[in-house]
């Protein structure tokens, strides 16, 4: 399906199609990428990475497809060639293997299998400590709230972002913050929901953490003033 085309580029559509929804159109053509590439006897580093990528937008297609107990093959295949990559180059990602462990909860969460899904999103943890996405969707698949409750104070104020208002723990990925508040309930959720009607109202800033290093910088003195005393 593919023979000579640039694979970064296959790589490039499929992710576009993922993300429009065209989620039939993704699963065959990532299907076939993945099958032409696993077919392959030897494979150097650059297609070992190819192989890599398509095996996780099928994995993810797949979860959003419903088509659970292909998806838990197909994140198994992911887990055992990224480590072979990781080992041929020597070099491990570990942002993107906990990404990969927390799509892994989630279709194992979905398929039913609460004790695998449970062991990837601590996984996931172990790798990317405060991963607070993680911990939201582990709340909500399986209902263990333990880590959101620990990770929560962590994330700061509430911040408006691309339409969405999310808690994020600085250089970790973002969460909901309505659906984190829904969760934690109490005070928690009522301060969450007053965040967010002050931000929509403009009485605090849409990204507060930012604001207060911005502000940081703003000297309290103007040094080139002097008096003419």
């Amino acid at each position: 399906m593919f023979g000579a085309a640039d694979p970064e580029q296959a790589i490039s559509q499929l992710e576009a199609y993922h993300n429009e929804g065209r989620s039939e159109r993704a699963e065959v053509m990532a299907s076939a990428l993945v099958d032409q590439l696993i077919a392959k006897k030897s494979r150097d580093d650059a297609t070992q990475a190819i192989l890599v990528k398509g095996l996780r937008i099928l994995a993810a297609v797949l979860n959003s497809r419903g088509k659970h107990k292909r998806a838990r093959v197909t994140i198994g295949l992911l887990h055992k060639h990224r480590n072979k990559l990781s080992k041929s180059t020597g070099e491990y990602d570990l942002a993107s293997a906990a990404g990969d462990y927390h799509l892994a909860g989630f279709i194992h969460a979905n398929a039913g299998k609460n004790g695998a899904a449970k062991r990837a999103f601590a996984k996931c943890e172990k790798l990317q400590p405060g991963h607070l996405a993680a911990a939201l969707d582990k709340a909500e698949q399986i209902g263990k709230s333990k880590q959101l409750e620990k990770l929560y104070p962590l994330a700061g104020p509430v911040i408006s972002r691309n339409g969405a208002f999310i808690l994020e723990i600085e250089g970790r990925p973002a969460a909901d913050a309505r659906r984190i508040g829904q969760i934690l309930g109490g005070e928690i959720q009522q301060d969450i929901e007053s965040q967010i009607s002050a931000i929509m109202a403009g009485e605090q800033a849409a990204n507060a953490r930012l604001q207060a290093a911005v502000d940081s910088l703003v000297p309290t003195h103007d040094y080139h003033t002097y008096s003419t005393n």
